[in-house]
This record gives C-alpha cells, structure tokens and sequence, in this order.
C-alpha cells in the first residue's frame, strides 16, 4: 500500500496540471506559437501531425517553466494540423478536439471567417450565451482567427480575472483550436494612470502578437500595436488607451503609433481588405458618450481621418456595452447632431443584404476605395446602459438589449457581416462587395466559345437562364450577356464580339521597334485559298493605309512565319503609339482583317544610331547619327572583327547620314565613338 502511494505522489510531482490553455498565437501560413500553463515547472513539448493518430513531429523546449511558449515551423499554408501540449514525462492534453490551421499565402483569396468579441471578460451569463451562440452558429465550420476589441478580464485585468473571466471561458473550443489577436483596453491597464505609461499590466505577459511583422504588415516592434495579414486581407490591431513613449496616445497624431500606422497602411494598399480594431470608439451613445468624452472626441477629430483616407474598409471597436453600427460612411469628424446622412453616407442603403427594402450592399471601387463602416461590439460579456440621443445619428443600427459577438466572412471581393446575439438570432447584417457591376467586352472568331464569369459572388441568374457563376457561350452573332442576383442589386453585362475568321488562322501578331524600323511578325497555322496579306498603318487606330504587302502561300496546313519591316516611320511618329493591322486577301478577292496592335515608339533623340535599311537587299545603305551626339568616330567591320572602313561624323546641331555604299551579302557591325561611350549596331545584307 505504501509503494502504491508513493509511485502515485512521484507520478503526481512529475506531471503538472494544466492551469491555462493551450492557446494560438501569432499564425503565420508556415509557423504558429501554442502557449499554456502549468501549476509547476517542467520541459515543454508539442507534438503534432496531420491527424491525431499521427503526431510524429515534435518540438521541445528543455527550459523549466511554468509559462510555455513553442513556435512551430515549416508548416504548410492553410493547412490542417492536430496537436498535443506536455513535456518529456507526458502529455497534458491532445485529442481530435486539438487543431489549428495555418493561415493562406499573403494575398491568397478563399473564404475565411473572423470571429470579433469585444468587453467579454466578465464571466457572466451574458458571455456564456454569447459563446455558445456564436459556437452554434458556426456548426462545424472553422473560425480561421479570433479578434478582441479589449478589456478582455474585468474588472483591472488581473491574472485571476484572466483565468475566471476568459480562460476557463474559451477553453474548450475557441482557444485551442482558433489563433488570438488581441487588443488592450482601459481595463486590460487596471484604468490606471501609471499602468498607463509603463505597460506593467498582465495582457502583455499573456498574449504573443506579431509585432515583428513575421505576420505581414509593417514591423511595430512592441506588443502594445501591430499588424497582420490573413489572405487577402490586412488587420491593423491597436491601442487606444497605453501611452507611448510616456505621454502619447493613438489620437495624437504626431505619436509613435501613428506614424507606424500610415506607414503600414502605405505598405499595404495592395491588400483587397483592409480592417482597423481597437477599444475606444469614436461613434457611440451606448454606456459611454462620444459627444462629452475626451478620449472618444479626440479619436474622432484626430484619428479616423488618416484610416479614411488610407482606404480603410472597415472599424470595429469596443468600450461601450451594445452594438452599433453605421452605413457606409465617409467624413463626419463632429458631434452627433452635425451628421447628416446625406452628406455623410456614401449609401442609404442599410447594406442588410437580405431582400429587404433599400437593403443592397455597399459598392467601393478599388481605385478610390472611399467609405468606412464603423462597429461598436463591446457586449460579448459586459451588458450596460445607454446615453441620451441613443442610438447615434451615425450609427442607426443599434442594441442595447442583447450581447453578442461579430462574425466576419471574406470571400474574394466581398465582405460579409453578422452580430449573432446571445438569443442566436442574426439581429444585424451587412455586406459590401468591391469593384462590380461591370460592363465589357470581349472578341471571338465565329463559331468559337468563350467563357464569362460574374464579378461578385452570391447568387447568378443569367440572360441564358444558367444559375452558376460562369457560363460558355458561342453566339453566331455579336451578343449582349446579363448576369443578375436574386435581388437585382447587382449586374454584369459583357458584350461578346463575334467576328468573322480569316481565310487563313493566324496564330500570331505583333510588332517591335528598334533601330527606326517597326518590325512585324505573324504565323498562321492554316491557309486555304490564301492570295496575299496587305500592311496597313494608322496613327489614331480608326484610320488606316496601305504600306506594303506581303504575298501569302496559298494553301497550307503547317506553320508559316511572316515579317515586314516597316522602315518609313518619321519623326511624326516618335513618342506615339503607332497602329497595325493586316488586310488577308484570298485570290477570289475576299477579304478580311486581323486585329490591330499598338506599338509605342521611342523618341528619335534617344535612338543614336540606325541603319537604313535593315536587313538590305543589295541596295545603298545609310548610317544615320541622330543629333546632339556631337564629334565620333564610325567604324565598319565585319561579323569576325576585321575593320572594312574608318570615318568622322559631327552631329552637333543636326542629324547626319554617312552613306556605307553596297555591300556584299553578310552581317556587319557599325560602331560609333564618342568620347568613352561605343554605340554598336548590327545589320544584314542579303
């Protein structure tokens, strides 16, 4: 009985309990850092694989800690991975309910979705349905990453209120299987003017964040702000309560955090989405008043007119216990009273999405990317009361009766909404879609097909009758097709052109200028009946000429290679676009056109030397020194280096021709000397 007891007190000693987590940190498409907590102090070890019977890969940390960080790497984008935390001696937890996934390739478009709590750390009723709703909405469905508005443990964000009001919460499903990107609020720094300045707060022992930019976006270098990207969409995480450098907030423009902030939105405008989170809002008459307080009018007045103009899609904060929401908005910096929505809303549309009256999404183009939507989600836990003149003139959408938590969904060019509250109903929505409605065109021989897509995603009720995002079609004629959604909000309309083929099937044209000559080619992969192709030239791409004409083969079923040279473009042309097309004409004398290509021409002054003509046939050829080059000498040789002939040329205020007489067949290399620059040109003689 003794022995028994005792192998139990030693298995007991050396394999800790499980204090917190595990929880993800800092996802990366190949790395991401699992944290957890034990009650003593031990080696760390994570196993993991690509199922959970097949955890053969492992990382350890010899170090003996009760705080365990490890970073995995050489992971595989947006890939699946199962996992197990412990040490050497054991493992503490790992079964099929431990997975994360990688986060895509930078840029990579897909459907991810974003889950959004703000003052949830309260241990309440409220948050517990506000969890187990959200969790019931998503089903099965992964949450790709989690974001937090701040004050995440009430009521001064100790480690004790952590571990009550927000560990024991999440663990069982949120923090162990979605990546954290927190932000800190008043409460997180215990409302403390000294917590304020020197950060000596809990929140930054227990978060990881990507302030090295390992995650995308520009390197912050500390944990108070930073920036990551998840696909095609970029995050910007930021504090709006720590003093930086002492006596500097976010509101204060000159401040550290905004200056790293234009920064990173300059290095990002790449991204299709871009998404701006922290405490403090600038818009709200829920528990706290943006219109009396300091903080939130400086915010407003200082702050979001640098996102706007930078392009920033959408703003969610916390701080104030409700939800409220605007419409798709731009440059309103006043007080409540000031907005007027005529002004301010770039739409009247609620942006529901649903069908409802005036419900479609917001529309922005990318290239000017203009409007903001702005969310208050501050009652994943903390439930509180409203200011006078609630809900907010900016911020119709409102509700101060239930909690509840954001879920965000980005596929391609369209951004979708949802406040699931702690009832689970979805009692708001929006969507806002970027750069559609487009109208084209497009150009197909006769009795080719072609396939056309719509440029939003949803639902597709085409002109043909076809329901699916992308149809094929081959019109006999030139044709007009519609694409709608169910709600007509949104339209395409592509144009298809439909043009006869020629006699023959060209397979390639296109054109080049070097040495004062354009040069065109073209092949044709099939001739029947073919007489010959006639040049034809336009400076505008309306009107053409006839410059030359190039006799055809007649019948053919291989590949033919053309060229023309076209060696009469004068200084007219210099600095322009210059147009082609070839006239196929059979030998019954029908005829018909290729298409056009533009090809720009580069100034003469920069074009030093050419050689007139090139390649020649037997006739006189010109060497041409273009002006201002000034004193050189040219010499002649041939392909093997032996110099045929020497001469002097002055171009100082004119061009100059130097006459080279005929030339035997061959290939030759004129050089000219000036100075310490050499210019050299070949050409041929045939």
């Amino acid at each position: 009985m003794h022995t028994v007891l005792l192998s139990a007190c030693l298995l007991a000693h050396i394999i800790p309990g499980l204090l917190r987590g595990p929880y993800l940190q800092s996802a990366t498409s190949t790395s991401i850092i699992i944290r957890w907590r034990t009650n003593e102090p031990t080696d760390s070890r994570v196993l993991f694989g690509e199922s959970p019977a097949t955890l053969f890969q492992s990382v350890d940390s010899t170090s003996s800690v009760t705080e365990h960080e490890v970073k995995l790497t050489g992971l595989q984008p947006k890939k699946r991975y199962y996992y197990s935390i412990g040490s050497a001696q054991g493992v503490l937890q790992g079964d099929a309910g431990n997975f994360f996934e990688t986060a895509p390739l930078p840029a990579q478009t897909g459907k991810y979705t974003i889950g959004v709590m703000g003052d949830c750390g309260n241990n309440s009723v409220n948050q517990i349905n506000t969890r187990d709703k959200l969790l019931d909405f998503l089903g099965n469905e992964y949450m790709d990453a989690w974001l937090l508005l701040g004050d995440n443990a009430y009521m001064t964000g100790t480690e004790a209120e952590y571990q009550s009001g927000f560990f024991n919460i999440y663990k069982d499903r949120l923090l162990k299987q979605t990546p954290l990107y927190p932000t800190p609020g008043n409460h997180d720094y215990a409302n403390n003017a000294s917590r304020q300045v020197d950060h000596a707060v809990p929140y930054y022992n227990i978060f990881t964040v990507p302030s090295a930019g390992e995650a995308g976006g520009v390197p912050s270098g500390t944990e108070s702000f930073y920036s990551f990207d998840y696909g095609n969409t970029h995050f910007l995480s930021l504090d709006s309560y720590g003093m930086e450098s002492g006596n500097t907030r976010l509101y204060d423009t000159l401040g550290t955090q905004v200056q790293w902030v234009k920064a990173d939105l300059a290095a990002n405008t790449n991204k299709d989405w871009v998404i701006a989170y922290w405490h403090h809002p600038p818009y709200t008459k829920g528990s706290h008043d943006s219109d009396i307080e300091l903080e939130l009018i400086n915010m407003r007045k200082n702050f979001i007119r640098i996102l706007e103009r930078n392009g920033v899609d959408l703003i969610l904060c916390g701080h104030s216990h409700d939800y409220e929401r605007s419409k798709l908005m731009h440059g309103h910096y006043g007080l409540e009273n000031s907005f007027n929505p005529a002004i301010y809303n770039l739409s009247q549309s609620s942006g529901r999405y649903d069908g409802s009256s005036e419900s479609c999404p917001y529309i922005k183009k990318s290239s000017d990317n203009e409007g903001t939507v702005y969310v208050v989600a501050g009652s994943a836990g903390q439930l509180g009361a409203t200011k006078a003149g609630y809900p907010h003139n900016a911020l119709p959408f409102a509700n101060a009766s239930y909690g509840g938590a954001v879920l965000l969904q980005v596929e391609g060019n369209r951004l979708d909404a949802k406040w699931i509250a702690s009832d689970g109903i979805v009692r708001d929505q929006f969507t806002i879609v970027k750069d559609v409605n487009k109208k084209t065109s497009v150009e197909i021989e006769k009795g080719e097909s072609i396939t056309i897509a719509s440029s939003y995603i949803g639902s597709y009720l085409w002109s043909t009758g076809d329901t699916s995002r992308e149809v094929t079609v081959s019109p006999a004629v030139t044709t007009e097709y519609v694409v709608k959604d169910e709600y007509s909000c949104l339209s395409d309309t592509t144009e298809v052109i439909v043009t006869n083929p020629l006699p023959v099937k060209l397979s390639h044209f296109s054109g080049s200028f070097h040495d004062g000559r354009v040069t065109l080619e073209w092949e044709t992969t099939e001739e029947i009946n073919a007489g010959y192709f006639l040049v034809e030239r336009s400076q505008d791409g309306r009107t053409f000429e006839p410059i030359g004409k190039v006799d055809a083969l007649g019948d053919s079923r291989k590949v033919n290679a053309y060229h023309y040279d076209d060696e009469n473009v004068n200084d007219n042309f210099y600095n322009s676009n210059i147009y082609y097309r070839l006239k196929e004409v059979d030998r019954d004398g029908k005829t018909q056109y290729s298409r056009i290509v533009s090809i720009k021409l580069d100034s003469y002054a920069n074009d030093k030397i050419r050689i007139k003509p090139n390649p020649s046939s037997g006739e006189e050829i010109w060497v041409e020194i273009g002006k201002g080059i000034g004193k050189c000498k040219l010499i002649l040789s041939n392909v093997n280096g032996q110099t045929l002939r020497e001469m002097s040329s002055n171009a100082e205020t004119i061009a100059q021709s130097y006459p080279l007489g005929k030339l035997n067949a061959g290939t030759y290399i004129i050089k000219a000397v000036f100075g310490s620059e050499i210019i050299s040109r070949k050409f041929v003689v045939r």
